[in-house]
């Protein structure tokens, strides 16, 4: 393979630029040469992961966005409302606390069965017997 001139140029300038290149590295005294290596180690160990503050950060990122994500949902619990007072989330009845009634069943919008004719006429009648023990009769 024969060079162009503009490769024997290049090869040229790489040549003296690598000459410079380690007369200055000859030049540099032992500490300059040690700061170096020391940084060149601390620089590897970070790239391969083994540095204290790289092990730090991937632990604290997690743990920083969780609590971001419950000081976000406090703040939103405790917007005040109109009334100058924080919001308050509603308690659920459960069953144990309040037996509804049919008519509140059927405004829920509940599917259930409509009874059979046989069954409306046992309903017409533990309601006529129970009515009195609603007015604490009984």
């Amino acid at each position: 393979m024969r060079l162009q001139p503009d490769d024997r140029d290049d090869a040229e300038l790489e040549r003296h630029a690598r000459n410079v290149f380690q007369a200055s590295v000859d030049e540099l005294d032992a500490a300059t040469l040690s700061r170096l290596n020391r940084s060149r180690q601390q620089a590897l160990a970070v790239a391969e992961g083994r540095s204290r503050t790289g092990w730090r950060w991937t632990v604290w990122t997690p743990v920083g966005a969780l609590a971001a994500g419950v000081l976000a949902a406090v703040l939103l619990l405790n917007l005040p409302t109109e009334t100058g007072a924080p919001a308050q989330v509603a308690a659920t009845a459960t069953s144990a606390d309040v037996q509804p009634g049919p008519l509140e069943l059927l405004v829920a919008g509940e599917d259930l069965d409509l009874a059979a004719e046989a069954d409306l006429e046992f309903y017409a009648w533990v309601e006529l017997e129970t009515a009195g023990y609603d007015d604490g009769v009984g």
